[in-house]
């Protein structure tokens, strides 16, 4: 329960002239967090995995295919692909025009990170809440993508806001109907469904609400896997309730192309790059517990700095969400680093609180006040430039222009590939994509390492999206009439992906004594400066081979 009384201590005395002004400084604090994540839509780097789900959105969103029939992991969600595929239906396949609307999202998150952090400690905290969130350049080069990450934080403040309003039935089940629509969103934040629901059972009044609310939890995410067998799929890359869908021949990525788990000594060193991608945020929450430490330590007293219930609460669900990430992470904690985006406004919610009190505390002296100030600003105007974003293109790289370059790559290909053929494809889908060309094979299309490590069950293996040798021999042996092979791919799959040389360099031979027996190579496409893709056309037919199914 979070009354507006749990503020008074934190708020200052010209709270009702800060109110006013609110509104006004809030306006371009929201412009400049726009401007930034528009600039970095023109520069980070394509990822695949954008690309990917844009593919898989184009083909949801127009009803060429379902987000889980066989020939698809079924790892997403369905939501981010139906919308951001929305956004491809009305451009046409435009890597841009789903930034867009990952740049609007960033837009609308500094805002409610202002609002909430406003209505939890006061206007100071909204104001120095959402002025952090708008300058960290390793989080807004993943909001800028075409991707769930700007999205997924925008429904959980939503939903936070709603349950921090004025407490009535309705808005604690309408704050708790957001939080389980996360079901639909990603699964990394589904963890946050139960945490929210505990917090609103506890808030709930009677039995009726508390009906009401477990009825919005569970009944859409049931309604939606009892619809369709095949959307059991999704539950196969989930422990523990993956056991309902093995039957149907679902089997986890994670089984298929057999990803290792990292050693001790790598995951120190990941976790040691993510607090250096994050670096500013770090110092900051550094500071800010330390100080908070001695104040509390010197006064013998909690408040104000552990007394405010609602910032409590956020610091409390950010911290749950970040174990969560660490334990589903754990086989690779290099992963965290993107997914970690997701909670960031959280973050910079606890800290503008803590730094509005730190700021306006009479008992720290002018000096240490100023210092602190000079720190904060420091923590929200280098990571601008020093933007440790893994994406953000650097030197050479950056010079090469990576977002105009796949565009031109991409015009090339489809100048060498006709439009309605049937092509075999190996390599990041970035160029493959904008070229406006076929899916041919779906499996293709989600990434490249999806030859199976584990392929004892050919049948299995292609109902969850992978597919084996089997597959290959019939494509390129039979079927296909173009191929586009990235020779970097071919090499990385090879030696570099997941540890598997003695399995995966024979499939690389055997790929390309297929290439060299049926097809000619007629172009090389070497614009975009990350990959190169290899063109080739079918020259002999194959023998007559039954194909695979």
């Amino acid at each position: 329960m979070l009354e507006i009384r749990d503020r008074a201590a934190v708020v200052a005395p010209s709270e009702p002239r800060a109110a006013r002004l609110f509104p006004l400084l809030v306006a371009p604090i929201a412009a400049a967090g726009l401007i930034h994540a528009l600039y970095l839509a023109y520069i980070v780097v394509p990822s695949h995995d954008e690309s990917s789900a844009l593919f898989f959105g184009q083909l949801a969103a127009s009803g060429q295919i379902s987000m889980f029939e066989d020939g698809v992991v079924g790892q997403r969600a369905p939501g981010v692909p139906y919308i951001f595929g929305l956004t491809q239906l009305l451009a046409g396949r435009d890597l841009l025009a789903a930034r867009y609307l990952g740049v609007a999202l960033c837009g609308l998150l500094v805002v409610l990170t202002a609002v909430l952090a406003r209505r939890l400690a006061g206007p100071l905290a909204g104001l120095l809440a959402g002025v952090l969130l708008a300058g960290q350049g390793s989080l807004v080069a993943y909001y800028a993508f075409g991707d769930f990450h700007a999205l997924v934080p925008v429904m959980v403040l939503v939903g936070l806001l709603l349950m921090f309003a004025r407490r009535t039935p309705a808005r604690n089940v309408l704050a708790m109907a957001v939080f389980a629509s996360l079901f639909f969103i990603r699964s990394h934040v589904m963890p946050m469904i139960p945490l929210a629901l505990g917090y609103a059972l506890w808030r709930a009044r009677g039995p009726v609400e508390r009906a009401a609310l477990l009825a919005v939890t569970a009944g859409p995410p049931l309604a939606f896997l009892l619809w369709d067998p095949k959307h059991l799929k999704l539950l196969a890359h989930m422990p523990v309730v993956n056991a309902l869908a093995r039957p149907l021949g679902y089997l986890p990525f994670l089984y298929l192309d057999a990803r290792p788990f990292h050693g001790l000594e790598s995951q120190l060193w990941r976790l040691a790059t993510l607090v250096r991608r994050y670096e500013f945020l770090a110092l900051l929450s550094v500071v800010a517990l330390m100080a908070v430490a001695w104040r509390v330590r010197r006064t013998g007293r909690a408040a104000p700095y552990l007394s405010n219930r609602g910032v409590n609460v956020v610091a409390g669900l950010f911290l749950a969400m970040l174990a969560v990430l660490l334990v589903v992470f754990r086989m690779n904690y290099k992963w965290v680093g993107m997914y970690f985006a997701s909670l960031g406004p959280l973050l910079a919610i606890v800290l503008g609180a803590v730094w509005a009190t730190l700021l306006t505390d009479e008992g720290i002296g002018r000096w240490l006040r100023r210092a602190g100030m000079a720190l904060f600003a420091l923590g929200v105007v280098l990571p601008v430039y020093y933007n440790r974003n893994p994406s953000m293109p650097i030197g050479e790289l950056r010079r090469a222009d990576p977002v105009r370059a796949v565009y031109v790559a991409a015009a090339h290909l489809a100048r060498v590939v006709p439009a309605n053929t049937r092509v075999f494809f190996f390599g990041p889908v970035d160029v493959y994509y904008l070229a406006g060309l076929p899916p041919t094979y779906l499996p293709q299309i989600t990434n490249y390492d999806t030859i199976a490590v584990h392929d004892e069950d050919n049948w299995a293996t292609t109902r969850s999206g992978y597919y084996g040798m089997l597959q290959v021999e019939y494509w390129l042996g039979v079927d296909a009439e173009y191929a586009v092979v990235s020779p970097e791919a071919l090499t990385t799959f090879a030696v570099g992906f997941h540890g598997h040389p003695d399995v995966n360099v024979p499939k690389v031979e055997r790929i390309k004594t297929l290439l060299a027996r049926h097809f000619e190579k007629i172009d090389t496409v070497r614009e975009y400066p990350l990959y190169t893709y290899d063109v080739y056309r079918r020259v002999r037919p194959g023998p007559a081979v039954l194909s695979p199914g």
